[in-house]
């Protein structure tokens, strides 16, 4: 079952298969403009194969990234059987200021590049999160409505969504604009209402 709602989320993920390695951009970060999307899944973990909306990562990739980091912490995972049924993946766009493109942290965590931390100001700008994951980056309008840079990093490992994240803050710089856009994922867990 899926429907999608209108909800403020971030999510920046990916994971590697060599644990978490970590990220931080030389340039600064953001400010925030939020659109976001939210599909709910209660679909099996292990069979994650059907066809997601554009720019939605697999509900799968998305917890094992998240335990492997929170491993790579000295953070024990929740329980297999712990877990809720149910889980929200939300689509947030979010404007990021030169100024604050060095407070964003990766980590490489095998399925997805996630968000390891962030610097209180790219917070209080954008509304971002550690855990998120970044599915796109683009920078700047063109001629015809749309982006002069767009590069597309949903389950990217750590490398290439570092190059983009790069490449996307040197065209900002090149063309004098005041920052970047992040397209990103968060993984919200739901639990049941319980019975009145």
């Amino acid at each position: 079952m899926r429907a999608f709602i209108g909800l403020p989320l971030l999510l920046i993920a990916y994971l590697s298969s060599h644990g978490c390695h970590g990220f931080a951009p030389t340039k600064s970060p953001l400010a925030m403009a939020r659109s976001s999307n939210t599909l709910f899944s209660s679909e099996s973990r292990a069979d994650q194969s059907q066809q997601l909306p554009a720019n939605l990562v697999n509900q799968h990739a998305f917890v094992t990234a998240i335990d492997i980091l929170k491993r790579d912490m000295g953070i024990e995972p929740i329980p297999e059987e712990e877990r809720p049924p149910l889980y929200a993946i939300g689509k947030l766009v979010a404007e990021l200021p030169l100024e604050l493109v060095s407070g964003v942290r990766l980590a490489d965590c095998e399925t997805l590049t996630l968000i390891s931390g962030l610097k209180q100001s790219v917070i209080d700008a954008t509304g971002m999160q550690s855990l998120d994951t970044i599915v796109a980056i683009r920078a700047g309008p063109d001629d015809g409505g749309g982006y002069g840079y767009v590069g597309d990093v949903s389950e990217a490992n750590l490398s290439t969504t570092a190059e983009v994240y790069t490449q996307a803050i040197n065209y900002a710089v090149q063309n004098k604009l005041p920052g970047i856009q992040l397209e990103l994922n968060r993984l919200v867990p739901m639990m049941a209402s319980p019975p009145e």
